[in-house]
Protein backbone atom coordinates (compact mmCIF):
# COMPACT_ATOMS: atom_id res chain seq x y z
CA UNK A 1 0.00 0.00 0.00
CA UNK A 2 2.82 2.39 0.91
CA UNK A 3 4.43 2.00 -2.53
CA UNK A 4 1.15 2.85 -4.25
CA UNK A 5 0.67 5.91 -2.03
CA UNK A 6 4.19 7.16 -2.74
CA UNK A 7 3.82 6.55 -6.47
CA UNK A 8 0.45 8.31 -6.55
CA UNK A 9 1.84 11.20 -4.50
CA UNK A 10 4.64 11.61 -7.02
CA UNK A 11 2.24 11.59 -9.97
CA UNK A 12 -0.21 14.06 -8.41
CA UNK A 13 2.57 16.38 -7.29
CA UNK A 14 4.21 16.32 -10.71
CA UNK A 15 0.88 16.91 -12.42
CA UNK A 16 0.02 19.76 -10.08
CA UNK A 17 3.26 21.64 -10.62
CA UNK A 18 4.22 20.66 -14.13
CA UNK A 19 2.85 23.92 -15.48
CA UNK A 20 5.60 25.79 -13.72
CA UNK A 21 8.04 24.16 -16.11
CA UNK A 22 5.89 23.46 -19.12
CA UNK A 23 5.58 27.14 -19.78
CA UNK A 24 9.13 27.08 -21.21
CA UNK A 25 9.15 28.60 -24.61
CA UNK A 26 11.14 27.58 -27.63
CA UNK A 27 12.05 31.21 -27.87
CA UNK A 28 15.80 31.48 -27.09
CA UNK A 29 15.26 34.86 -25.56
CA UNK A 30 13.09 33.34 -22.84
CA UNK A 31 15.53 30.53 -22.22
CA UNK A 32 18.31 33.03 -21.56
CA UNK A 33 16.15 34.77 -19.00
CA UNK A 34 15.51 31.60 -17.03
CA UNK A 35 18.90 31.76 -15.28
CA UNK A 36 18.29 35.39 -14.46
CA UNK A 37 14.93 34.53 -12.92
CA UNK A 38 16.54 31.82 -10.77
CA UNK A 39 19.08 34.36 -9.50
CA UNK A 40 16.28 36.82 -8.87
CA UNK A 41 14.22 34.31 -6.87
CA UNK A 42 17.30 33.41 -4.83
CA UNK A 43 17.83 37.10 -4.13
CA UNK A 44 14.17 37.44 -3.13
CA UNK A 45 14.45 34.48 -0.76
CA UNK A 46 17.58 35.97 0.81
CA UNK A 47 15.82 39.33 1.14
CA UNK A 48 12.78 37.83 2.87
CA UNK A 49 15.04 35.67 5.03
CA UNK A 50 16.98 38.78 6.02
CA UNK A 51 13.87 40.64 7.11
CA UNK A 52 12.58 37.67 9.09
CA UNK A 53 16.03 37.18 10.57
CA UNK A 54 16.36 40.80 11.72
CA UNK A 55 12.90 40.70 13.29
CA UNK A 56 13.60 37.39 15.02
CA UNK A 57 16.98 38.57 16.28
CA UNK A 58 15.47 41.68 17.89
CA UNK A 59 12.54 39.85 19.46
CA UNK A 60 14.67 37.04 20.88
CA UNK A 61 17.11 39.50 22.45
CA UNK A 62 14.25 41.44 24.04
CA UNK A 63 12.81 38.24 25.50
CA UNK A 64 16.23 37.09 26.69
CA UNK A 65 16.58 40.25 28.77
CA UNK A 66 13.58 39.17 30.87
CA UNK A 67 14.44 35.44 30.78
CA UNK A 68 11.43 34.60 28.58
CA UNK A 69 13.18 33.48 25.38
CA UNK A 70 11.15 30.26 25.17
CA UNK A 71 8.12 32.42 24.49
CA UNK A 72 9.63 32.98 21.03
CA UNK A 73 9.43 29.24 20.31
CA UNK A 74 5.77 29.25 21.30
CA UNK A 75 4.99 32.27 19.11
CA UNK A 76 6.77 30.90 16.02
CA UNK A 77 5.24 27.43 16.29
CA UNK A 78 1.80 28.90 16.98
CA UNK A 79 2.19 31.13 13.91
CA UNK A 80 3.10 28.08 11.83
CA UNK A 81 0.07 26.16 13.12
CA UNK A 82 -2.30 29.07 12.48
CA UNK A 83 -0.99 29.87 9.02
CA UNK A 84 -0.95 26.24 7.90
CA UNK A 85 -4.41 25.65 9.36
CA UNK A 86 -5.96 28.54 7.44
CA UNK A 87 -3.95 28.16 4.23
CA UNK A 88 -4.61 24.44 3.97
CA UNK A 89 -8.37 25.07 4.11
CA UNK A 90 -8.10 26.88 0.77
CA UNK A 91 -5.78 24.27 -0.71
CA UNK A 92 -7.43 21.11 0.64
CA UNK A 93 -10.75 21.66 -1.13
CA UNK A 94 -9.03 22.20 -4.47
CA UNK A 95 -6.49 19.38 -4.20
CA UNK A 96 -8.86 16.79 -2.74
CA UNK A 97 -12.00 17.55 -4.74
CA UNK A 98 -11.65 20.20 -7.46
CA UNK A 99 -8.48 19.10 -9.24
CA UNK A 100 -9.03 17.71 -12.72
CA UNK A 101 -6.98 14.60 -12.02
CA UNK A 102 -9.97 13.20 -10.08
CA UNK A 103 -11.62 12.38 -13.40
CA UNK A 104 -8.75 9.99 -14.16
CA UNK A 105 -7.87 8.75 -10.66
CA UNK A 106 -11.33 7.82 -9.35
CA UNK A 107 -12.08 5.17 -12.02
CA UNK A 108 -8.76 3.43 -11.34
CA UNK A 109 -8.54 0.38 -9.03
CA UNK A 110 -7.13 2.48 -6.19
CA UNK A 111 -8.51 2.50 -2.66
CA UNK A 112 -10.01 5.77 -1.37
CA UNK A 113 -7.56 5.68 1.55
CA UNK A 114 -4.65 5.66 -0.88
CA UNK A 115 -6.04 8.61 -2.83
CA UNK A 116 -6.65 10.57 0.39
CA UNK A 117 -3.16 9.78 1.68
CA UNK A 118 -1.50 10.78 -1.61
CA UNK A 119 -3.43 14.03 -2.00
CA UNK A 120 -2.84 14.93 1.64
CA UNK A 121 0.87 14.29 1.15
CA UNK A 122 0.88 16.72 -1.79
CA UNK A 123 -0.97 19.27 0.32
CA UNK A 124 1.56 18.84 3.10
CA UNK A 125 4.52 19.25 0.73
CA UNK A 126 3.15 22.57 -0.52
CA UNK A 127 2.85 23.82 3.06
CA UNK A 128 6.47 22.91 3.81
CA UNK A 129 7.65 25.64 1.44
CA UNK A 130 6.00 28.27 3.63
CA UNK A 131 7.10 26.57 6.86
CA UNK A 132 10.71 26.69 5.64
CA UNK A 133 10.52 30.48 5.37
CA UNK A 134 8.58 31.41 8.52
CA UNK A 135 9.95 28.64 10.74
CA UNK A 136 13.44 27.54 9.74
CA UNK A 137 15.24 30.88 9.84
CA UNK A 138 13.79 32.14 13.17
CA UNK A 139 14.52 28.81 14.89
CA UNK A 140 18.10 28.77 13.60
CA UNK A 141 18.63 32.28 14.95
CA UNK A 142 17.09 31.21 18.26
CA UNK A 143 19.55 28.33 18.48
CA UNK A 144 22.51 30.62 17.76
CA UNK A 145 21.51 33.32 20.28
CA UNK A 146 20.73 30.81 23.04
CA UNK A 147 23.90 28.77 22.36
CA UNK A 148 21.85 25.63 21.78
CA UNK A 149 23.58 22.26 21.49
CA UNK A 150 23.82 20.20 18.31
CA UNK A 151 20.80 18.08 19.24
CA UNK A 152 18.64 21.24 19.18
CA UNK A 153 19.14 21.57 15.42
CA UNK A 154 18.26 17.91 14.87
CA UNK A 155 15.14 18.37 16.99
CA UNK A 156 14.33 21.56 15.08
CA UNK A 157 14.27 19.75 11.73
CA UNK A 158 12.13 16.93 13.14
CA UNK A 159 9.68 19.41 14.69
CA UNK A 160 9.39 21.44 11.47
CA UNK A 161 8.58 18.24 9.58
CA UNK A 162 6.18 16.72 12.13
CA UNK A 163 4.47 19.76 13.68
CA UNK A 164 2.68 21.10 10.53
CA UNK A 165 1.15 17.67 9.80
CA UNK A 166 -1.64 17.89 12.39
CA UNK A 167 -2.86 21.36 11.27
CA UNK A 168 -3.04 20.00 7.70
CA UNK A 169 -4.93 16.90 8.89
CA UNK A 170 -7.40 19.00 10.91
CA UNK A 171 -8.17 21.22 7.91
CA UNK A 172 -8.40 18.26 5.55
CA UNK A 173 -10.66 16.35 7.93
CA UNK A 174 -13.04 19.31 8.16
CA UNK A 175 -13.03 19.47 4.36
CA UNK A 176 -13.80 15.73 4.08
CA UNK A 177 -16.75 16.07 6.45
CA UNK A 178 -18.24 19.13 4.77
CA UNK A 179 -17.65 17.91 1.21
CA UNK A 180 -19.43 14.64 1.93
CA UNK A 181 -22.62 16.70 1.46
CA UNK A 182 -21.57 17.84 -2.04
CA UNK A 183 -23.96 15.42 -3.73
CA UNK A 184 -26.93 17.32 -2.30
CA UNK A 185 -26.04 20.58 -4.00
CA UNK A 186 -27.02 21.75 -7.46
CA UNK A 187 -24.42 24.50 -7.71
CA UNK A 188 -20.85 23.27 -7.27
CA UNK A 189 -19.25 26.72 -7.32
CA UNK A 190 -21.60 28.15 -4.74
CA UNK A 191 -21.20 25.11 -2.51
CA UNK A 192 -17.41 25.35 -2.71
CA UNK A 193 -17.50 28.98 -1.63
CA UNK A 194 -20.00 28.43 1.17
CA UNK A 195 -18.10 25.38 2.41
CA UNK A 196 -14.82 27.34 2.54
CA UNK A 197 -16.36 30.24 4.44
CA UNK A 198 -18.08 27.82 6.83
CA UNK A 199 -14.82 25.98 7.54
CA UNK A 200 -12.95 29.24 8.09
CA UNK A 201 -15.67 30.36 10.49
CA UNK A 202 -15.18 27.16 12.50
CA UNK A 203 -11.43 27.80 12.71
CA UNK A 204 -11.92 31.44 13.68
CA UNK A 205 -14.37 30.58 16.44
CA UNK A 206 -11.92 27.99 17.75
CA UNK A 207 -9.09 30.54 17.57
CA UNK A 208 -11.04 33.18 19.46
CA UNK A 209 -12.13 30.64 22.05
CA UNK A 210 -8.57 29.45 22.58
CA UNK A 211 -7.12 32.95 22.79
CA UNK A 212 -9.78 34.23 25.18
CA UNK A 213 -8.36 32.49 28.22
CA UNK A 214 -8.61 34.47 31.43
CA UNK A 215 -5.37 35.06 33.30
CA UNK A 216 -5.45 36.78 36.69
CA UNK A 217 -2.91 39.54 37.43
CA UNK A 218 -1.34 37.30 40.08
CA UNK A 219 -0.87 34.49 37.57
CA UNK A 220 0.62 36.90 35.03
CA UNK A 221 3.10 38.26 37.56
CA UNK A 222 4.08 34.72 38.52
CA UNK A 223 4.68 33.82 34.86
CA UNK A 224 6.83 36.90 34.28
CA UNK A 225 8.90 36.38 37.43
CA UNK A 226 9.48 32.70 36.70
CA UNK A 227 12.12 32.04 34.03
CA UNK A 228 10.37 31.18 30.74
CA UNK A 229 7.03 31.21 32.54
CA UNK A 230 5.27 33.26 29.85
CA UNK A 231 5.43 30.36 27.42
CA UNK A 232 2.62 28.77 29.45
CA UNK A 233 0.26 31.34 27.92
CA UNK A 234 0.49 29.73 24.47
CA UNK A 235 1.40 26.15 25.39
CA UNK A 236 -2.21 24.93 25.36
CA UNK A 237 -3.27 26.86 22.25
CA UNK A 238 -2.68 23.84 19.98
CA UNK A 239 -2.71 20.07 20.73
CA UNK A 240 0.97 19.28 20.10
CA UNK A 241 2.42 22.74 20.75
CA UNK A 242 3.65 21.85 24.24
CA UNK A 243 5.46 18.75 22.96
CA UNK A 244 7.10 20.73 20.17
CA UNK A 245 8.28 23.46 22.56
CA UNK A 246 9.69 20.93 25.04
CA UNK A 247 11.45 19.16 22.16
CA UNK A 248 13.41 22.34 21.45
CA UNK A 249 14.32 23.41 24.99
CA UNK A 250 17.63 22.69 26.59
CA UNK A 251 16.31 21.33 29.90
CA UNK A 252 17.67 17.81 29.38
CA UNK A 253 18.50 15.53 26.49
CA UNK A 254 16.21 12.79 27.81
CA UNK A 255 13.30 15.22 28.03
CA UNK A 256 13.88 16.39 24.45
CA UNK A 257 13.99 12.84 23.10
CA UNK A 258 10.87 11.85 25.06
CA UNK A 259 8.87 14.80 23.69
CA UNK A 260 10.07 14.12 20.14
CA UNK A 261 8.86 10.51 20.47
CA UNK A 262 5.51 11.68 21.90
CA UNK A 263 5.15 14.21 19.06
CA UNK A 264 5.89 11.53 16.46
CA UNK A 265 3.52 8.97 18.02
CA UNK A 266 0.71 11.51 18.38
CA UNK A 267 1.15 12.62 14.76
CA UNK A 268 1.16 9.03 13.46
CA UNK A 269 -1.94 8.08 15.47
CA UNK A 270 -3.88 11.12 14.23
CA UNK A 271 -2.72 10.44 10.66
CA UNK A 272 -3.99 6.83 10.86
CA UNK A 273 -7.33 8.00 12.28
CA UNK A 274 -7.57 10.63 9.54
CA UNK A 275 -6.95 8.06 6.78
CA UNK A 276 -9.55 5.72 8.33
CA UNK A 277 -12.15 8.50 8.31
CA UNK A 278 -11.11 9.57 4.83
CA UNK A 279 -11.66 6.01 3.60
CA UNK A 280 -15.34 6.35 4.58
CA UNK A 281 -15.99 9.95 3.50
CA UNK A 282 -13.87 10.74 0.47
CA UNK A 283 -15.81 8.97 -2.29
CA UNK A 284 -19.08 10.54 -1.14
CA UNK A 285 -17.73 14.01 -1.74
CA UNK A 286 -15.55 13.21 -4.76
CA UNK A 287 -18.24 11.34 -6.70
CA UNK A 288 -20.87 13.82 -5.61
CA UNK A 289 -18.67 16.65 -6.81
CA UNK A 290 -18.19 15.04 -10.23
CA UNK A 291 -21.81 14.24 -10.90
CA UNK A 292 -23.69 16.94 -9.03
CA UNK A 293 -24.07 20.54 -9.96
CA UNK A 294 -26.72 20.52 -12.63
CA UNK A 295 -26.87 23.85 -14.34
CA UNK A 296 -30.19 25.61 -14.43
CA UNK A 297 -31.06 27.30 -17.70
CA UNK A 298 -31.39 31.03 -17.38
CA UNK A 299 -33.86 32.99 -19.48
CA UNK A 300 -32.18 35.17 -22.03
CA UNK A 301 -32.68 38.81 -21.12
CA UNK A 302 -32.49 40.69 -24.39
CA UNK A 303 -32.76 44.11 -22.77
CA UNK A 304 -29.95 43.35 -20.34
CA UNK A 305 -27.74 41.78 -23.01
CA UNK A 306 -28.06 44.52 -25.61
CA UNK A 307 -28.94 47.50 -23.45
CA UNK A 308 -26.69 50.54 -23.46
CA UNK A 309 -24.05 50.72 -20.74
CA UNK A 310 -20.83 52.66 -20.29
CA UNK A 311 -17.61 50.98 -21.37
CA UNK A 312 -16.02 51.41 -17.95
CA UNK A 313 -19.00 49.93 -16.13
CA UNK A 314 -19.16 46.92 -18.48
CA UNK A 315 -15.43 46.17 -18.42
CA UNK A 316 -14.97 46.61 -14.68
CA UNK A 317 -18.17 44.65 -14.08
CA UNK A 318 -16.74 41.80 -16.12
CA UNK A 319 -13.59 41.79 -13.95
CA UNK A 320 -15.64 41.69 -10.76
CA UNK A 321 -17.85 38.90 -12.08
CA UNK A 322 -14.78 36.81 -12.94
CA UNK A 323 -13.58 37.16 -9.36
CA UNK A 324 -16.90 36.69 -7.60
CA UNK A 325 -18.36 33.88 -9.70
CA UNK A 326 -15.23 31.75 -9.73
CA UNK A 327 -14.74 30.26 -6.25
CA UNK A 328 -11.02 29.60 -6.73
CA UNK A 329 -10.26 33.17 -7.81
CA UNK A 330 -12.44 34.59 -5.06
CA UNK A 331 -10.97 32.40 -2.31
CA UNK A 332 -7.34 32.87 -3.34
CA UNK A 333 -7.31 36.51 -4.52
CA UNK A 334 -9.99 38.23 -2.44
CA UNK A 335 -10.97 36.26 0.67
CA UNK A 336 -7.53 36.25 2.40
CA UNK A 337 -7.51 40.05 2.33
CA UNK A 338 -10.77 40.05 4.28
CA UNK A 339 -9.89 37.24 6.63
CA UNK A 340 -6.46 38.23 7.92
CA UNK A 341 -7.37 41.79 9.06
CA UNK A 342 -10.44 40.49 10.87
CA UNK A 343 -8.55 37.60 12.44
CA UNK A 344 -5.46 39.52 13.57
CA UNK A 345 -7.24 42.66 14.75
CA UNK A 346 -10.00 40.53 16.27
CA UNK A 347 -7.47 38.55 18.29
CA UNK A 348 -5.88 41.85 19.36
CA UNK A 349 -9.28 43.09 20.47
CA UNK A 350 -9.86 39.92 22.50
CA UNK A 351 -6.42 40.33 24.07
CA UNK A 352 -7.19 43.89 25.13
CA UNK A 353 -10.29 42.48 26.89
CA UNK A 354 -12.17 45.66 27.49
CA UNK A 355 -9.22 47.83 28.58
CA UNK A 356 -9.11 49.87 25.39
CA UNK A 357 -10.66 53.02 26.87
CA UNK A 358 -7.65 53.81 29.04
CA UNK A 359 -5.28 52.91 26.27
CA UNK A 360 -7.12 55.06 23.72
CA UNK A 361 -6.92 58.09 26.02
CA UNK A 362 -3.15 57.72 26.36
CA UNK A 363 -2.69 57.23 22.61
CA UNK A 364 -4.90 60.21 21.72
CA UNK A 365 -2.75 62.32 24.03
CA UNK A 366 0.45 61.00 22.49
CA UNK A 367 -0.58 62.01 18.98
CA UNK A 368 -0.05 65.68 19.81
CA UNK A 369 3.58 64.85 20.57
CA UNK A 370 6.39 64.26 18.04
CA UNK A 371 7.14 60.88 19.57
CA UNK A 372 3.75 59.63 18.34
CA UNK A 373 4.96 59.29 14.74
CA UNK A 374 5.54 55.60 15.34
CA UNK A 375 1.83 55.01 15.98
CA UNK A 376 0.79 56.16 12.52
CA UNK A 377 3.76 54.35 10.97
CA UNK A 378 2.71 51.19 12.80
CA UNK A 379 -0.83 51.45 11.39
CA UNK A 380 0.51 52.02 7.85
CA UNK A 381 2.83 49.02 8.20
CA UNK A 382 -0.13 46.93 9.36
CA UNK A 383 -2.15 48.06 6.33
CA UNK A 384 0.79 47.21 4.07
CA UNK A 385 1.02 43.77 5.68
CA UNK A 386 -2.63 43.10 4.81
CA UNK A 387 -2.10 44.37 1.25
CA UNK A 388 0.34 41.50 0.68
CA UNK A 389 -2.59 39.06 0.62
CA UNK A 390 -4.42 40.76 -2.27
CA UNK A 391 -3.52 39.08 -5.57
CA UNK A 392 -6.13 40.59 -7.89
CA UNK A 393 -3.79 42.75 -9.99
CA UNK A 394 -0.98 40.22 -9.77
CA UNK A 395 -3.19 37.73 -11.66
CA UNK A 396 -5.29 40.18 -13.70
CA UNK A 397 -3.83 39.07 -17.04
CA UNK A 398 -3.18 35.44 -16.09
CA UNK A 399 -6.81 34.89 -15.07
CA UNK A 400 -7.87 35.49 -18.68
CA UNK A 401 -5.60 32.70 -19.85
CA UNK A 402 -5.29 32.39 -23.60
CA UNK A 403 -8.26 34.74 -23.98
CA UNK A 404 -6.01 37.61 -22.87
CA UNK A 405 -4.98 38.05 -26.52
CA UNK A 406 -8.38 39.64 -27.20
CA UNK A 407 -7.19 42.68 -25.25
CA UNK A 408 -5.13 43.51 -28.35
CA UNK A 409 -8.04 43.25 -30.77
CA UNK A 410 -11.01 44.85 -29.07
CA UNK A 411 -11.50 48.57 -29.92
CA UNK A 412 -10.44 49.79 -26.47
CA UNK A 413 -7.06 51.46 -25.81
CA UNK A 414 -4.69 49.18 -23.93
CA UNK A 415 -4.00 51.79 -21.24
CA UNK A 416 -7.69 52.15 -20.58
CA UNK A 417 -7.99 48.37 -20.23
CA UNK A 418 -5.15 48.42 -17.69
CA UNK A 419 -7.00 51.06 -15.68
CA UNK A 420 -10.13 48.93 -15.73
CA UNK A 421 -8.28 45.76 -14.76
CA UNK A 422 -6.61 47.30 -11.70
CA UNK A 423 -9.88 48.78 -10.48
CA UNK A 424 -11.02 45.64 -8.56
CA UNK A 425 -7.63 45.56 -6.80
CA UNK A 426 -7.95 49.25 -5.90
CA UNK A 427 -11.49 48.71 -4.60
CA UNK A 428 -10.33 45.73 -2.54
CA UNK A 429 -7.33 47.55 -1.09
CA UNK A 430 -9.55 50.52 -0.22
CA UNK A 431 -12.09 48.23 1.45
CA UNK A 432 -9.34 46.50 3.44
CA UNK A 433 -7.84 49.86 4.32
CA UNK A 434 -11.14 51.25 5.60
CA UNK A 435 -11.89 48.00 7.47
CA UNK A 436 -8.54 48.20 9.27
CA UNK A 437 -9.01 51.89 10.10
CA UNK A 438 -12.52 51.27 11.47
CA UNK A 439 -11.22 48.53 13.76
CA UNK A 440 -8.27 50.66 14.91
CA UNK A 441 -10.56 53.64 15.51
CA UNK A 442 -12.94 51.46 17.52
CA UNK A 443 -10.08 50.26 19.71
CA UNK A 444 -8.18 53.53 20.23
CA UNK A 445 -10.54 56.45 19.42
CA UNK A 446 -8.00 58.40 17.37
CA UNK A 447 -8.54 62.01 16.12
CA UNK A 448 -10.57 62.28 12.92
CA UNK A 449 -7.90 64.22 10.96
CA UNK A 450 -5.25 61.70 11.97
CA UNK A 451 -7.40 58.79 10.80
CA UNK A 452 -8.24 60.62 7.56
CA UNK A 453 -4.56 61.16 6.73
CA UNK A 454 -3.70 57.52 7.39
CA UNK A 455 -6.66 56.42 5.23
CA UNK A 456 -5.54 58.60 2.33
CA UNK A 457 -1.95 57.36 2.63
CA UNK A 458 -3.17 53.76 2.74
CA UNK A 459 -5.34 54.25 -0.35
CA UNK A 460 -2.44 55.82 -2.26
CA UNK A 461 -0.27 52.87 -1.22
CA UNK A 462 -2.90 50.44 -2.52
CA UNK A 463 -3.25 52.23 -5.88
CA UNK A 464 0.53 52.24 -6.40
CA UNK A 465 0.84 48.53 -5.69
CA UNK A 466 -2.13 47.74 -7.94
CA UNK A 467 -0.32 49.21 -10.96
CA UNK A 468 3.06 47.67 -10.04
CA UNK A 469 1.44 44.24 -9.63
CA UNK A 470 -0.18 44.32 -13.06
CA UNK A 471 3.18 45.28 -14.61
CA UNK A 472 4.62 42.13 -13.05
CA UNK A 473 1.79 40.02 -14.48
CA UNK A 474 2.25 41.59 -17.91
CA UNK A 475 5.97 40.85 -17.90
CA UNK A 476 5.52 37.20 -16.89
CA UNK A 477 1.90 36.13 -17.51
CA UNK A 478 0.71 32.59 -16.91
CA UNK A 479 -1.59 32.12 -19.88
CA UNK A 480 -1.46 28.34 -20.22
CA UNK A 481 -3.18 26.60 -17.32
CA UNK A 482 -5.35 23.52 -16.96
CA UNK A 483 -7.40 24.76 -14.00
CA UNK A 484 -8.09 28.00 -12.17
CA UNK A 485 -6.20 26.64 -9.20
CA UNK A 486 -2.97 26.70 -11.24
CA UNK A 487 -3.30 30.45 -11.79
CA UNK A 488 -2.98 31.24 -8.10
CA UNK A 489 -1.05 28.27 -6.71
CA UNK A 490 1.43 27.61 -9.51
CA UNK A 491 2.16 31.24 -10.30
CA UNK A 492 5.45 32.63 -9.02
CA UNK A 493 4.17 36.16 -9.63
CA UNK A 494 2.26 35.92 -6.37
CA UNK A 495 5.49 36.22 -4.43
CA UNK A 496 5.94 39.78 -5.65
CA UNK A 497 3.15 41.39 -3.57
CA UNK A 498 4.96 39.98 -0.54
CA UNK A 499 8.30 41.35 -1.75
CA UNK A 500 6.81 44.77 -2.50
CA UNK A 501 5.10 44.75 0.89
CA UNK A 502 8.28 43.91 2.80
CA UNK A 503 10.24 46.50 0.83
CA UNK A 504 7.58 49.12 1.42
CA UNK A 505 7.47 48.43 5.17
CA UNK A 506 11.25 48.82 5.29
CA UNK A 507 11.08 52.16 3.44
CA UNK A 508 8.28 53.43 5.71
CA UNK A 509 10.25 52.56 8.83
CA UNK A 510 13.44 54.19 7.47
CA UNK A 511 11.52 57.39 6.62
CA UNK A 512 9.98 57.47 10.09
CA UNK A 513 13.40 57.05 11.74
CA UNK A 514 15.01 59.77 9.61
CA UNK A 515 12.17 62.33 9.56
CA UNK A 516 10.35 61.43 12.77
CA UNK A 517 12.74 63.53 14.85
CA UNK A 518 12.02 66.69 12.87
CA UNK A 519 8.30 66.61 11.99
CA UNK A 520 5.03 65.71 13.64
CA UNK A 521 3.09 62.57 12.80
CA UNK A 522 0.58 64.59 10.76
CA UNK A 523 3.28 66.04 8.51
CA UNK A 524 5.12 62.71 8.17
CA UNK A 525 2.01 60.77 7.08
CA UNK A 526 1.08 63.58 4.66
CA UNK A 527 4.58 63.40 3.14
CA UNK A 528 4.29 59.62 2.75
CA UNK A 529 0.90 60.02 1.02
CA UNK A 530 2.39 62.57 -1.40
CA UNK A 531 5.32 60.24 -2.15
CA UNK A 532 2.88 57.41 -2.99
CA UNK A 533 0.87 59.75 -5.22
CA UNK A 534 3.97 60.85 -7.16
CA UNK A 535 5.21 57.27 -7.52
CA UNK A 536 1.78 56.21 -8.82
CA UNK A 537 1.93 58.93 -11.49
CA UNK A 538 5.45 57.79 -12.47
CA UNK A 539 4.44 54.11 -12.67
CA UNK A 540 1.30 54.86 -14.66
CA UNK A 541 3.28 57.02 -17.11
CA UNK A 542 5.77 54.16 -17.47
CA UNK A 543 2.94 51.77 -18.41
CA UNK A 544 1.52 54.24 -20.90
CA UNK A 545 4.91 54.85 -22.51
CA UNK A 546 5.85 51.17 -22.86
CA UNK A 547 2.35 49.72 -23.22
CA UNK A 548 3.04 47.93 -26.51
CA UNK A 549 6.26 46.40 -25.24
CA UNK A 550 4.54 45.22 -22.05
CA UNK A 551 1.94 43.39 -24.15
CA UNK A 552 4.52 41.51 -26.23
CA UNK A 553 4.01 38.29 -24.24
CA UNK A 554 0.25 38.37 -24.76
CA UNK A 555 -0.27 36.31 -27.93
Amino acid sequence: MMNKVLALTKVIFKNAFQNMETAKSTNERKNKKSKGMIILYVFVFVYLAGIIGVFSNGLIKELMEINQEQMFLGLILLAIAGFVLIQSIFSAINILYYSKDNEYILPLPIKPSQIVAAKTNVLLITEYFVVAIIGLIPLIIYGILTSANAFYYISMLIVLVAFPIIPVLISSLLVLIVMSFAKFTKNRNRFQLIATIFLLAIIFVASFTTSNTETTPEQMVQMVVQANGMVEIVRGAFPTLGMAIDSLTNVSLGNQILNLVLLAITTIVIYVIYIAIGQKLYLKGAVGNLFSGKKTKKKFNEKKAFGKSSLAKTYIGKEFKTLLRNPVFFMQCVLPAIIFPILIIGLTFVGINGEQNGVSTDISFMITNKTSVYLGIGILCAIQFFLMFIYISATAISRDGQNAVFMKYIPVPLMKQIDYKVMPNIVMTTFMNVLTIIMVEYLFKLPVIYILLITIAGIMMGILQSYISIIIDLKKPKLEWSSEYAVVKQNMNLIWPVILGMLNITVIIILSVILGKFVTSYILITMIAIVYLLLTIVVRNYIQKYINKLFEKIY
